[in-house]
């Protein structure tokens, strides 16, 4: 049996959510899955590492709510013909309801990838998750804190499904020749320490709690010097303008998005994740395999991945003075301690959270959900 799934986003774009559909999309087997995907918006940058250009769908939504788009996914799903609609977060589950009102009669599995924040909460948002999970046949998530949020909030009245992401840890891995790779890529001595921020600019990943942070330990610290790989997002150019005018902006290095930044994680002593909300974050699985401890903040969902001072750091990070405590205090540690905690935190990535199990989940899942069609 031969299933066809669609996947429905706004675009794939940097980000965490992308990056797990491209991973299925590389890696479930194509006699048992046949995995497209249908952009509401754009293509966007990440759409290059799509296998299969044929299978990727763009529907070029107006801005705002746009009716046409959900006749335009309506077609698409009729010329398809999937198996399952697989939605992720809010805006994609709209549109794919609003295709189903239209005609399109497709069973839909629907994922959140990360904590609802407080805009999430609020009235409107709560209640358009309670009306739209009843048309779908299941919700999951990708952490057990996203689960246990759902069902304490009482959106949906079935069971949540927790799926979580897994890395390929074959791929990322330590760089055997790390101070070479350092000197090459980003220019620095062997005694530098290379903190690192990874991922797309929105106002909740707090780059200006970095920055900030770092302003502040750069003259105690000068060995230190900070890592920023990642593109879009609303706040992109605020966040590049601070770095040009930060008043350690020579030990800053801010790459911009990079489909492959695994030699980027190899250059690390430790990557910072003081989001105010994540999922189970990619960046954290990917740093983790290569050997690199995190340091994250407690409401990020990074509660089932890290064991304070064993294979990370987990802080509750509520403000700018926090983080600069926290990494002055691991910095006073020495590397020894962060090598320690990065080796650990590599097991942990292997033992847990491999891509193998991540597929695993996710094709039982499929099968089961369609031996179960009527």
């Amino acid at each position: 049996m031969n299933l066809k799934v669609l996947h429905i986003v706004y675009s794939l774009d940097p980000g965490g959510m992308e990056n797990g559909i491209l991973n299925l999309a590389r890696n479930l087997p194509p006699e048992r899955v046949t995995l497209e995907v249908c952009c509401l918006d754009k293509a966007g940058r990440m759409s290059a590492r799509f296998p299969n250009p044929s299978r990727l769908h763009v529907l070029g939504k107006r801005h705002g709510f746009d009716l046409r788009t959900g006749w335009s996914l309506c077609k698409k799903i009729r010329e398809t013909q999937p198996d399952i609609l697989h939605t992720h977060n809010l805006g994609p589950l709209i549109y794919a309801i609003l295709a189903k009102s239209m005609g399109a009669g497709v069973r839909i599995l629907h994922g959140e990838h990360a904590e609802l924040t407080r805009t999430d909460l609020g009235f409107r948002k709560r209640l358009q998750r309670k009306i739209l999970y009843r048309f779908c046949h299941r919700i999951h998530t990708v952490g057990l804190g996203m689960t246990r949020q759902i069902q304490a909030l009482k959106l949906s009245k079935s069971s949540i499904l927790t799926l979580q992401n897994g890395v390929d840890v074959e791929k990322f891995r330590p760089c055997g020749e790390k101070d070479k790779l350092r000197r090459e890529l980003l220019g620095v001595s062997g005694d530098a320490v290379v903190a690192g921020i990874f991922g797309r600019f929105g106002r909740y990943k707090r780059h200006n709690f970095v920055l900030d942070a770092f302003a502040r330990l750069g003259g105690d610290f000068p060995n230190l010097h900070l890592l920023v790989v990642g593109g879009g997002g609303d706040h992109e150019q605020q966040v590049l303008r601070a770095i040009d005018a930060h008043p350690f902006s020579q030990r800053i290095q801010a790459v911009g998005f990079h489909p492959d930044p695994l030699p980027y994680y190899q250059c690390l002593d430790l990557l910072l994740i003081p989001s105010v909300n994540e999922g189970l974050s990619n960046c954290a699985l990917e740093a983790m395999a290569c050997g690199v401890p995190v340091l994250s903040n407690r409401s990020c969902g990074s509660e089932e991945l890290i064991k304070d001072g064993e294979d990370g750091f987990l802080h509750k990070i509520g403000s700018i003075g926090d983080l600069e405590n926290i990494i002055s205090s691991l910095l006073d540690a020495g590397l020894l301690k962060l090598q320690t905690v990065g080796c650990h935190a590599r097991a942990k990535a292997k033992a847990g959270f491999s891509l193998a199990r991540m597929m695993h989940d996710y094709l039982q899942v499929y099968e089961d959900f369609a031996s179960k069609r009527g």
